[in-house]
């Protein structure tokens, strides 16, 4: 908590800071300005949370000084500073949205109530402000909106993001995995919590593809502390990954640079989607960034290596018995012509990354004839087993498209529906593709569609009424999506059912 006191007395101004200096409660003086346009140059300095101002300062009053305040830091709490019970300024006080005001002189339980007033009300609003822009940032990424669309306040419009993808890798049940997940989000919330800022957002959410994903968010031209605050949460978190693995579980981080626009970070977390099987050889349980990640695949066959291991191990997970000697095949035949002798941090990386992943405890001092052997024998484990999670899955995905069909105007991620049968969002996603023959936004998408198409043949029902009772929140958004799956607009479709 920030904040700045303005009194052109010194007394005034050392007591204050004394008693704030005494109430132990999170907050920082950032600045003692000595009369109206010293403020003024303070609070575009600092953004203070709060300030205490007195009534009546030289070169600029109180109020006058307050009121250009306001308009470079609009969050700022204030508070009068008076030597009068009563005072003339009351009305343009109120009409400021002056939060309240100090009898001088100030008493220790009145300053205290006040900021302890402030710091409970400051919270829930950063939370409600937070899950606002969490809620905008998916709406964006599952297709409801589109960025065109926000209003030039948004700050999405303005901001500069960082963003991460969560990667768990584990030869665990799918209910475990879901549940160790389900620990580690309750753990960044917290992070979250503790890193939110007036000026920054912090956002974890599920991508339609069942990835676990967090976005850091600033006001650029803002106080440098929200950005600060930002970088400080990404430290977090990473922490975070590191508590949440172990022998049997790893978490992996995969981290974008700084983007300075919105559309410059769906790109970049585009991009870590596609580098991500590079953790195989780049190591798991830690934090990569993207430049780290580019410089490995520029390497010849590293990518490729990386794919057919993880293709691999995903395999195993599956139950897939042929496709995972299919696997085994693909990668033995890569290995006979591929260079890695010698190069023992990529052979242990790798290996590190089987062993968790099915279990199979190979030592990278084997020749690699022999790791093929190994993962021919250990494919037994997999005749062995009973196919329990094949004889669930179309039941699992006929209840998913079920909840669709009956829930498409809702705004539906695939993070609660896993939630829901305890499995992890990207499993869901993988089995989704698998047995419906498309991925999991594609259906809902064309579930949406479909109902639009029977509510545009009523025509009492306004297109914009249409586009709200399928889920969209934006009617052109809307009309564009329907346009690229039909090939004409939602009113020239409603006027091909007109009676000429």
């Amino acid at each position: 908590m920030r904040i700045l006191i303005a009194d052109d007395e010194y007394l005034v101004r050392s007591s204050l800071r004394s008693m704030l200096d005494e109430l132990n409660l999170p907050l920082d003086v950032v600045g003692e300005a000595t009369n109206g346009e010293e403020m003024v140059m303070m609070v575009g300095q600092y953004f203070p949370d709060v300030a205490f101002v007195d009534i009546r300062m030289p070169n600029l009053n109180g109020l006058d000084a307050i009121r250009n305040g306001k308009e470079v830091s609009p969050h700022t709490k204030w508070y009068i500073l008076t030597g009068f019970p009563e005072f003339d300024y009351a009305q343009e006080a109120i009409r400021l949205g002056v939060a309240g005001y100090l009898l001088k002189p100030v008493k220790p339980e009145e300053l205290q109530k006040i900021l302890m007033e402030f710091i409970e009300a400051n919270r829930k609003r950063k939370a409600a402000q937070n899950k606002q822009f969490e809620y905008e940032i998916m709406t964006l990424n599952y297709g409801l909106t589109s960025l065109e669309f926000e209003k030039p306040e948004s700050l999405l419009l303005r901001a500069h993001f960082v963003g991460a993808i969560f990667y768990i890798d584990s030869y665990l049940s799918e209910e475990i995995k879901a549940e160790r997940q389900f620990e580690l989000c309750r753990a960044v919330q917290v992070s979250i919590d503790t890193c939110l800022d007036n000026h920054n957002r912090l956002a974890l959410f599920v991508l339609p593809n069942g990835e676990l994903t967090t976005v850091g968010a600033w006001e650029p031209t803002r106080n440098y502390e929200a950005e600060l605050c930002v970088r400080e949460y990404f430290k977090a978190i990473e922490q975070d990954v590191r508590k949440s693995s172990d022998k049997d579980l790893v978490v992996t981080i995969l981290v974008s640079k700084e983007c300075l626009t919105y559309q410059e970070l769906q790109d970049s977390l585009e991009r870590l989607q596609e580098l991500s099987p590079l953790r195989v050889v780049s190591g798991i349980g830690k934090k990569l960034d993207i430049t780290l990640l580019n410089q490995e695949a520029a390497k010849p066959g590293l990518l490729q290596l990386s794919a057919l291991i993880l293709d691999l191990c995903h395999c195993f997970q599956e139950g897939n018995y042929l496709n995972f000697m299919k696997a085994i095949r693909d990668l033995e035949k890569y290995l006979s012509k591929a260079d890695i002798a010698g190069k023992n941090n990529l052979l242990d990386t790798m290996i590190d990354f089987i062993n968790h992943s099915i279990d199979c405890q190979l030592i990278p001092d084997q020749d690699k004839d022999r790791w093929v052997i190994q993962l021919r024998q250990h494919s037994e484990h997999l005749l062995k087993r009973l196919p329990q999670d094949e004889t669930l899955v179309p039941d699992i995905i006929d209840q998913v498209t079920s909840f669709i069909d009956e829930n498409y105007m809702l705004n539906i991620g695939i993070g609660q529906l896993a939630e829901q049968f305890n499995i992890t969002p990207n499993y869901l996603s993988t089995l989704f593709h698998r047995k419906a023959g498309t991925n999991f936004m594609s259906y809902l998408k064309n579930v949406r569609m479909l109902k639009a198409k029977e509510l545009l043949i009523d025509p009492n029902i306004q297109i914009q009424q249409v586009a709200e009772q399928v889920g969209y929140f934006s009617t052109r958004h809307f009309a564009r999506l329907f346009t690229e799956q039909f090939g004409c607009l939602p009113s020239d479709y409603r006027d091909s059912f007109k009676i000429h």
